[in-house]
């Protein structure tokens, strides 16, 4: 009977995310895959107005607000005291530190723990990456060395998105393969993101979806489009996604109002239903600088949309140039304003892209596949740390 008992023991996993919406579109399905699966799913995060919604699901949380724009020491430091504090009352099996942020924050505060399985899931190398200061330099060596010194003694494994992200940990931070694995993203459910006829609009409409930062291409996107329109009137712009003011490389609210002002310019805001919106549009666009692994364009190769996105990290895992997407090199506005006539005056090449871009989701990142993945990484009996 107590053999039973123990059988039946319910694993503890705890995410370590920067905010509630976040772990909504990027994660829930995955959690609540692992609740199927006899797991016990916490979650650590700054609430946002959509926490009620989560616990809804089974899923337990506990408040933290991390700085994602203070590249403050002391700052670093104040937030790890208070996931330390959590993670010991609440003692998981398995931690769970997602994008840059919340990695440096945890492991400073399991520096010391050797039991723990933590995963360190890198979305993109963010801001840190990028920004050419002082200061910004001298966190990307404080992150180097602390993830140099985890992965060597504690229980640790970096899952990251592409394989650019995994060559850069492997060539700037000194990883061991064996300490990198490569999960690509979060998966796609086709049955709900189910491909859809192409509309028949008045104009033909591109779509672009995320965050509204000055990294993701907006103002190669806004130069292109407009420059475009000059030579086929007969297209419009979609915005929707939200001003993200804690990163340096957001719009502001004045830069935004410009925006709004352009002829055939529509900004929704954040929408909740983003399959309806893809299903109103005819081609999605993504001009970022570098990125995980874009959920945005999957969702958009998903429905069947012919995709125009930027040659870089990330994006390349879906936007294959010539196969589902024309992709252009960040900030070529020329070359950008040239791939939207392309695909706008072309419904064959549009249509070809549509369905190579679902099958390749298909046969790659379809949520069946992703979860078997983590489940398969969770429930691994070998040591992470092992050499």
């Amino acid at each position: 009977m107590l053999k039973k008992i123990i059988s039946k023991k319910k694993k503890k996993i705890l995410f370590f995310v920067s905010e509630d919406w976040y772990f909504i579109s990027h994660r829930l399905k995955l959690a609540l895959f692992l609740l199927e699966k006899n797991y016990e799913v916490q979650l650590c995060c700054k609430d946002t107005g959509s926490i009620d919604y989560i616990k809804q699901s089974g899923i337990k949380w506990h408040q933290i607000e991390v700085n994602r724009k203070s590249l403050s020491i002391l700052h670093f430091f104040k937030e790890a005291i208070i996931f330390s504090k959590i993670f010991r009352k609440l003692d998981p099996d398995i931690i769970h530190m997602i994008s840059m942020r919340q990695i440096v924050v945890g492991l400073f505060a399991v520096i010391f723990n050797k039991k723990k399985k933590i995963y360190l899931t890198f979305t993109g190398m963010g801001f840190l990456f990028t920004e050419k200061t002082i200061k910004s330099y001298s966190i990307r060596i404080i992150i180097k060395y602390l993830l140099f010194f985890t992965s060597k003694f504690l229980n640790v494994k970096a899952i990251v998105q592409n394989i650019d992200d995994k060559e850069f940990l492997e060539k700037k931070f000194y990883l061991k393969k064996s300490k990198i694995t490569v999960i690509k993203g979060s998966g796609i459910d086709l049955e709900y993101f189910k491909a859809e006829p192409e509309p028949i609009n008045k104009k033909i409409t591109l779509t672009y979806v995320g965050r509204l930062l000055k990294d993701k291409g907006i103002h190669q996107m806004i130069e292109a489009f407009m420059l475009a329109k000059k030579e086929f009137k007969k297209l419009s712009l979609i915005i929707a996604g939200p001003l993200d003011k804690n990163n340096p490389s957001s719009l502001t609210e004045d830069e935004l109002s410009e925006i709004i002002k352009i002829k055939d310019i529509h900004y929704l805001g954040n929408v909740k239903d983003v399959r309806m919106l893809w299903n109103k549009s005819n081609i999605a666009i993504l001009l970022s600088k570098r990125e995980g692994l874009p959920l945005s364009l999957m969702e958009a190769a998903a429905v069947g949309r012919s995709i125009i996105s930027t040659d870089v990290p990330g994006c390349r895992e879906i936007a294959k140039n010539g196969i589902n997407s024309i992709t252009v090199p960040f900030g070529n506005i020329k070359k950008t304003k040239d791939a939207i006539l392309k695909l706008a005056m072309n419904k064959t090449l549009r249509s070809k892209y549509s369905k190579n871009g679902r099958k390749l989701l298909k046969q790659e990142m379809r949520q069946e596949i992703i979860f078997r993945e983590y489940l398969k990484a969770y429930e691994s009996k070998e040591k992470i740390n092992k050499e």
